[in-house]
């Protein structure tokens, strides 16, 4: 059997191909990370990530349209409640001016789902981790080849969370670590998988589905937000480009991924 330290290595070099591109992103000259393209990008990457990516495994593992619609729908509503109580908390810090309360506001809005981000992305990172252990029980080289295919997969959904976490009003840094933190869901995921193979498949589709509609919710949420700019650009190269290429690059991932993993 392969050794943990094995495992946790595999893992960890799972999130520097998309930690990597996060921040060329993040410190490009000229770049504006949370700005209505990068904002497009992120919203492609995740509608992709949810049709490409989650769906057709929770079909895999489940085979019930009923179940898998409720678990879905469950975790949506679950997570507009994770979503509103953190806005709630956020206005819960005391009086302050008129103009204070504005740009408070402004800031809570274009945080909508940052929050649910994460953790979407976080149960997500887990179930990688679980998909390379399988991996690595066939052998090192379909391990290793396995975890450069979910490296790259992972690329592309690291910088739309980096993205939608400087659009919410957070530093480079700050969304840099955050992402590193919800990324590092792989090593744990792959920790518990190796500790116990049968737990993790019993609870895997759940984890999906959460993952799911947590990214489901944030592309609803942050394209209502986003309607008013692209309400006249987004049939354009402007911000029409940017969305396609992020489903495009998730699906040609998505590919890549099942053709060697």
């Amino acid at each position: 059997m392969i050794g943990l330290s094995v495992v946790v290595a595999m893992c960890a070099l799972v999130n520097a191909g998309g930690l990597a591109a996060a921040a060329f992103v993040l410190y490009r000259p000229r770049g504006n990370p949370g700005g209505p393209r990068a904002l497009s990008f992120a919203i492609g990457v995740l509608l992709g990530a949810v049709l490409v990516d989650l769906l057709p495994h929770l079909w895999e593992a489940t085979g019930n349209l009923a179940a898998l619609g409720g678990v879905i729908a469950a975790a949506v509503v679950a997570s507009r409640l994770f979503d509103g109580a953190c806005s709630c908390s956020r206005r819960l810090d005391g009086h302050a001016s008129a103009t204070h309360d504005h740009t408070r506001h402004d800031a809570a809005v274009r945080s909508n789902g940052a929050q649910v981000a994460l953790v979407g992305d976080f149960v997500h990172s887990l179930a990688d981790g679980a998909l390379i252990v399988a991996a690595l029980a066939a052998g090192v080289v379909p391990g290793a080849v396995a975890t450069m295919a979910i490296a790259m997969h992972e690329v592309p959904r690291r910088m739309a969370i980096v993205a939608l976490q400087v659009h919410a009003g957070r530093s480079p840094m700050l969304a840099l670590g955050l992402s590193l933190c919800a990324g590092m869901g792989t090593v744990l995921g792959g920790t518990l998988a190796w500790w116990s193979a049968t737990a993790i498949e019993q609870v895997l589709p759940f984890a999906l589905a959460l993952s799911a509609a947590a990214l489901l919710y944030i592309v609803l949420a942050q394209s209502a937000q986003a309607l008013h700019a692209w309400r006249a650009r987004v049939f354009t190269l402007d911000l029409g480009l940017p969305f396609l290429s992020g489903i495009f690059i998730v699906g040609v991932s998505h590919r890549v991924l099942e053709r060697l993993g």
